[in-house]
This record gives structure tokens, C-alpha cells and sequence, in this order.
């Protein structure tokens, strides 16, 4: 179409000339004509960019109800309950491959009291998120069993499972929306409970500091905020509705010292009975949790707390000795 817009302005032109040349026509007349001659043709090629877009759509739209009809996979089960003096979450001899053949968790077993905090750390790829991954359900274990508050979590459907949770994963989005609203995510919440959120989380500073407020707009992923900005109003968004559990999936990357201290006392001081999962690289966001892990290709190398993994883990003590400058 473009290739015939063109050769057509071409030959308007050419003939325009040889006409106006001889005296047969007037230049307006020709340019008139290829005027009209433009919008013609430019009209044609919108229409033929429009059987291109309706093509893609259906495809898509196919695909999409494909994908709506596949049938539910993570389906309810009748499953024993434990004691009910066990631990609030439990893994019991976790193993899990996402291509089925090598184990990304491998015989994973630990367990926490409700209102205890669990530090976990290991290299990239080690299976950190792994870990909250299943513990959410967005997958089934190959072995083993994961219980909460005593109950298999097969066996507890998944929207009830999932409103326990307050989750930060490493690349949540930031929404072309108000801060409230991306705080609030669609929920009922209150303006009072995502004012106090956005104060537990350490953002009330920049949020109304002069020019911004809840109801300034964030630009789509969070263009106008900087890391560490972006980081707290996701953590906020985890906190508004005081979970019962609570993943911080590397969520303090971005946080200077500082910052990452006055969250981790907030986290103490007003959310004792929320469950808290702190995956992190750093050693300084969890060395005051109640239990720390250490995962190496899958499995559990070293447990318990940051005095006794200092004695008794070489892996710990050298990732503390890069981080911290010890000599």
C-alpha cells in the first residue's frame, strides 16, 4: 500500500505537470486532486492495517480462552490434619522440580511458630523463592507436604489461602495509578488502614512531603520513584491488610541501612502475630530473625539462629565476611 501511495504520487505529479506544461489544467486543480489523492490512499492503508489488527486479536483472544478452559490442576484434596499443638507453617520433606527431572527443592523440612520470623539466604538460583512459591501454592510439591495452622494446604481452597498472605516477590509492578490505590490493590481498605500501611512501611516521608500526597499519580512502573521509593509502596501494599503471613521476597534491596532497620523494628513492634518470610542477600535483614536459613542448589545446608550459624556454617560466616568488611 505504501509502495502504491507513492508510484501513485508519482505519476499525479508527472502528469499534473505535462498537463499545467501544455495548458490543459491549473496547478490548484493538481493539487487539489493530490490532496484528495493522499487522503484516498491513506484511508486504504488504515483499513489494511486494520485486517492486520483484527487477525492478531483473534489469535490472541483464541489463546486467551484456551488458557481460561485449561482445566484447574492445584484441585482440593482431603488430607489429614496435623496435631493441634503443631507449628503454624510446616514443611515436611519438600521436594520440587519445575521441569521434573532435577530437584530445584530437595527434602526441605523446617516449621515456625505463629508470630516467629525466618530468614532465608543462599545464592541466586538456590530456590529462596522457590520456597514461597509453594508455600502460596502456585505449585504442588513432588514430595512432602507443607501445612499451615495445622492443615495441609491442598486441602484449603486456594482463595482462603491466599488471603492470608502479604507478599513482596523481587519484580512486583507498580501500577499507573495513586498511591492509595496502589496500596489499596483493588481491596476494601480503609484510608485510615492504608495511611497507617504506608507509615509501618517507611514511606510516610516521601509520600507527603510537599507536592505529593496518597492521591498523587505513580507513572506506569513506578517511573517517578526511585528504588528504595517503589520497594516501600510495595511492602505497604503487603502490610494494609495485616496478613496472616508475610513473604518479603528480597524486598529491601534497594533500602539503605537505615531504612532496612526502622522496617525490620516496625515489623516487630506492630505485626508480632503475622508469620514473617524474609528471603534476602543481605545479611543484615535477617540476622535478627527468629531462625535463618541457608540454601545451597536446593537444599538446606545450615539452621538456626545468626549467633549459632556464625560458629557452625563456612557458607554464612563468608557471605557476613564480604558484607560486613571482616577480615
Amino acid at each position: 500500500m505504501n509502495m502504491f501511495l507513492n508510484l501513485g504520487l508519482v505519476f499525479v505529479v508527472m502528469v499534473g505537470a505535462y498537463r499545467v506544461d501544455k495548458g490543459y489544467s491549473e496547478v490548484g486543480k493538481i493539487l487539489a486532486f493530490l490532496t484528495y489523492f493522499t487522503i484516498i490512499l491513506n484511508a486504504m492503508i488504515n483499513i489494511s492495517k486494520m485486517f492486520v489488527i483484527i487477525s492478531k486479536a483473534v489469535a490472541s483472544a483464541n489463546r486467551i480462552a484456551q488458557v481460561m478452559d485449561v482445566p484447574e490442576d492445584l484441585l482440593l484434596q482431603v488430607c489429614e490434619r496435623l496435631a493441634e499443638d503443631s507449628a503454624y507453617i510446616c514443611f515436611d520433606h519438600v521436594t520440587f522440580s519445575y521441569n521434573k527431572t532435577e530437584p530445584n527443592l530437595e527434602d526441605i523440612s523446617f516449621s515456625l511458630q505463629k508470630g516467629e520470623t525466618l530468614g532465608i539466604i543462599g545464592a541466586t538460583g538456590a530456590g529462596k523463592s522457590t520456597i514461597a512459591a509453594l508455600l502460596m501454592r502456585f505449585y504442588d510439591t513432588d514430595h512432602g507436604n507443607i501445612y499451615i495452622d495445622g492443615e495441609n494446604i491442598r486441602a484449603i481452597p486456594i482463595e482462603t489461602l491466599r488471603q492470608k498472605f502479604g507478599v513482596v516477590f523481587q519484580n512486583d509492578t507498580i501500577f499507573e495509578e495513586s498511591i492509595a490505590e496502589n496500596v489499596r490493590m483493588g481491596r476494601t481498605l480503609s484510608e485510615e488502614a492504608v495511611q497507617e500501611a504506608v507509615v509501618h512501611a517507611k514511606a510516610q516521608e516521601f509520600v507527603e512531603e510537599e507536592g505529593r500526597g496518597y492521591e498523587n499519580l505513580i507513572y506506569i512502573r513506578g517511573a517517578n520513584l526511585s528504588g528504595g521509593q517503589k520497594q516501600r509502596i510495595l511492602i505497604a501494599r503487603a502490610l494494609a491488610a495485616k496478613p496472616d503471613i508475610l513473604v518479603l521476597d528480597d524486598a529491601s534491596s534497594a533500602l539503605d541501612y537505615k531504612t532496612d532497620a526502622a522496617l525490620r523494628h516496625e515489623l516487630t513492634q506492630y505485626f508480632t502475630d503475622s508469620t514473617k518470610i524474609i528471603i534476602a542477600q543481605r545479611i543484615s535483614s535477617i540476622m535478627h530473625a527468629d531462625a535463618v536459613m541457608v540454601l545451597e542448589e536446593g537444599r538446606i545446608i545450615s539452621y538456626g539462629t545468626h549467633e549459632t550459624l556464625l560458629e557452625t556454617c563456612a557458607v554464612y560466616r563468608e557471605i557476613r565476611k564480604s558484607q560486613m568488611q571482616e577480615m
